[in-house]
């Protein structure tokens, strides 16, 4: 942090941190990192946010979820279950950048070559020719996946240890996912 750019970036977190720290706004501070292992230290003791949430890969279920979605978005249609089930199939291990990604690249096709050269087949091609993070950069994920069940609570999951019913709400106005 702040190598090769004139410490900007340790000024930028300092004037951060001093805000967090003496605001007295009512305002709510969402944060995300890809990489939380290289955020200062300081930027994550206790006390700085009120919680650290780790959002995993999308599950199957979430996949399906984010296909259909990009797919009604993008093309203004839906695709048969059987096609949606062999695409959350072969996108195991995608982000949701990497599915968003393999629909935009079967929008660009409806666009240059028409909606009626759309068939399953594209869809599937799009898909098996993405390489997600978790292929190309397995250790990274894996890392980053270990320090999220050490040190932040999971997200989208109910976690029963929190308030008793379910849901984590955080006390305060500051979250870093």
């Amino acid at each position: 942090m702040g190598g090769g750019d004139g410490g900007t970036s340790i000024r930028l977190v300092g004037q951060f941190l001093y805000w967090l720290q003496e605001s007295l706004a009512r305002v709510f501070v969402v944060a995300t990192a890809n990489d939380v292992s290289k955020l200062p230290p300081e930027l994550l003791r206790r006390g700085r946010f009120d919680e650290l949430f780790f959002v995993d890969l999308p599950t199957a279920s979430e996949r399906e979820e984010i296909i259909k979605i990009y797919i009604e978005k993008g093309l203004k249609r839906t695709i048969s279950n059987d096609l949606l089930q062999h695409l959350v199939r072969v996108s195991e291990g995608f982000a949701g950048a990497d599915l968003e990604a393999a629909v935009r690249d079967v929008v660009k096709q409806a666009y240059v070559k028409g909606d009626n050269s759309i068939t399953d087949e594209t869809f599937i091609n799009f898909f098996t020719n993405v390489v997600p993070l978790s292929q190309t950069s397995p250790e990274q994920i894996e890392t980053i996946r270990t320090w999220g069940k050490e040190r932040a609570v999971p997200a989208g999951k109910i976690n029963e240890e929190h308030n008793g019913h379910g849901v984590h709400r955080p006390s305060g106005r500051k979250v870093i996912v």
